[in-house]
């Protein structure tokens, strides 16, 4: 590192030939220019500050989306633990979909706001809260109650996976962003594995005063309001005030991420990045149909899986139990795809090869009669392997778009998609189609096929775009600048896919 008596003049020239733009007003360009960054570029390439940020940002980013989507998914595994018994007609299915109708209407305002507060410490409020609301789940005894809770969790947990991305993005590279997102994302999987467990053994837990549904509420709210306390405390708000790094490691973690050429942090919403989002970017509309359609399946899987499978005639703590292998498809497709992504890229054809299992599911479920028990079994267990193309998305987000405001809006439009999708998910089994629900099945199969012809549309859109950059500018640039332009202001972007 330099002298701490080098001049103002020679930070100056160090902050030009390194692309520090003076214009930019990014927290990560000014705190290189109020720091003696000197040559640290290669201190991040030792395994002991990689290790370092792994392992104290990670372990709770994966908490995070484990007991957000465990949390939400509770309803599911109370299904067949007695909590349908004062709900009647389509009022089961309402509480699924009227948590996405929180979820969508909080996720600009959510979003809008981790740009003005310390992004960890809002992430673990909101932990905190939709905590409380998990274990009051367990006082509810309406309809009308439990609808409340539901619309409120869904506020609170809008803003888990635009952070989590934001937080992805500020301290890993493009290639790197892939196996992190899909590390967190994995959590789904673990989710369904522990939440089919702790279902089935709650299942014999009896209290004069409590049902087994309730005692499962009301343990997981309160294990998550612990979780979010230790979230305020523990996870920094950014590279440039982590406790946990010295001063030279800080710089070195920015210097890091500067080819991604997206910022790392900045707290003035801009609205001409939202406009061009909305009404410039080609991008845009593309993939909020990619992820609309695909989390239809998301909907369906996350809310009716424990009742498809009753319909084969289990009983309710053989449902429970056999739902496990949907956590294993999860899991093994969100870490075969992300990891492939991270090796040798090509997102485009990976979220394209997650949603065939899915096809073939939907197929199975269609296909075969009701006597076929374990072929329609293995049908419910493919359902889950498309939405794990969501972590691509998520890396896609990070990787293809720059400008702060922009980014987070991205965020916003593709979870509001997530929202739609889910919200329609639910709606698909009607009580007057059981006990096959052939209707939905067929919109499921039509939904993740349609995806797959989206998804090759972008990746030409995409190409294209690339093409015409490196018409203009003669290639990418060896030097890249830490500022506040969108993906469209800054020519010598490129897009990957």
């Amino acid at each position: 590192m330099d002298s701490p008596s080098q001049s103002l003049d020679e930070k100056k020239v160090y902050a030009k030939t390194h692309g520090l733009d003076d214009s930019a007003d990014d927290a990560a360009n000014d705190f290189l220019r109020q720091n003696e960054v000197g040559q640290v570029a290669d201190l991040y390439e030792t395994p002991g500050l990689r290790r370092k940020i792994d392992l104290r940002i990670m372990p709770i980013l994966m908490t995070i989306y484990f007991l957000q989507y465990l949390d939400k998914t509770l309803l599911n595994y109370a299904a067949v633990m007695g909590i349908r018994s004062f709900l009647k007609g389509n009022e089961y299915a309402n509480l699924g979909t009227f948590f996405y109708v929180g979820y969508i209407v909080a996720e600009p305002i959510q979003c809008w706001l981790m740009q003005k507060f310390p992004i960890g410490k809002f992430i673990g409020v909101n932990v905190f809260c939709w905590g409380v609301l998990v274990a009051a789940t367990a006082g509810a005894k309406s309809y009308g109650a439990l609808l409340t809770i539901r619309i409120l969790l869904g506020v609170f947990e809008a803003s888990v996976a635009p952070s989590l991305i934001l937080i992805t993005g500020m301290w890993w590279t493009k290639a790197e962003q892939s196996r992190r997102t899909g590390l967190w994302y994995m959590q789904i999987g673990v989710a369904q594995i522990i939440g089919a467990g702790m279902s089935y053994g709650f299942q014999h837990v009896k209290s004069p005063a409590f049902a087994n549904w309730q005692i499962l509420f009301l343990f997981m709210g309160l294990l998550t309001c612990v979780v979010g306390l230790l979230t305020f405390v523990f996870l920094p708000d950014s590279p440039m005030t982590a406790k946990f790094l010295t001063q030279q490691e800080k710089v070195a973690a920015i210097e890091h991420v500067r080819p991604n050429q997206t910022g790392v942090e900045n707290k003035t919403f801009k609205w001409y990045q939202v406009r061009e989002l909305l009404f410039k970017d080609k991008e845009t509309w593309p993939l909020f149909f990619i992820v609309l359609l695909a989390m239809i399946d998301n909907g369906a899987v996350s809310n009716f899986s424990s009742v498809i499978i009753k319909t084969f005639g289990y009983s309710d703590a053989r449902t429970t139990i056999i739902q496990m292998p949907s956590g294993a498809v999860s899991i093994v497709c969100t870490f075969v795809a992300t990891y492939l992504v991270g090796a040798i890229g090509n997102r485009s054809f990976m979220i394209c090869l997650v949603c065939l299992p899915t096809v073939l599911g939907v197929g199975l479920l269609l296909g075969l009669n009701n006597q076929q028990k374990v072929g329609k079994l293995f049908g419910v267990y493919l359902l889950n392997a498309a939405p794990a193309m969501l972590p691509m998305i998520y890396s896609w987000n990070s990787a293809n778009t720059a400008g702060y405001t922009k980014r987070t809006m991205r965020n916003a439009l593709t979870l509001m998609a997530f929202c739609v999708g889910n919200v329609i998910g639910p709606q698909l089994f009607q009580v007057k189609d059981g006990p096959n629900y052939t209707p939905a099945k067929i919109v499921l199969m039509v939904s993740v096929a349609a995806v797959i012809v989206f998804q090759l549309m972008l990746r030409q859109l995409m190409i294209a775009e690339n093409k015409k950059r490196d018409r203009e500018t003669g290639g990418v640039p060896a030097t890249f600048e830490i500022n506040d332009k969108t993906d469209i202001e800054n020519r010598d972007f490129r897009y990957v896919y």
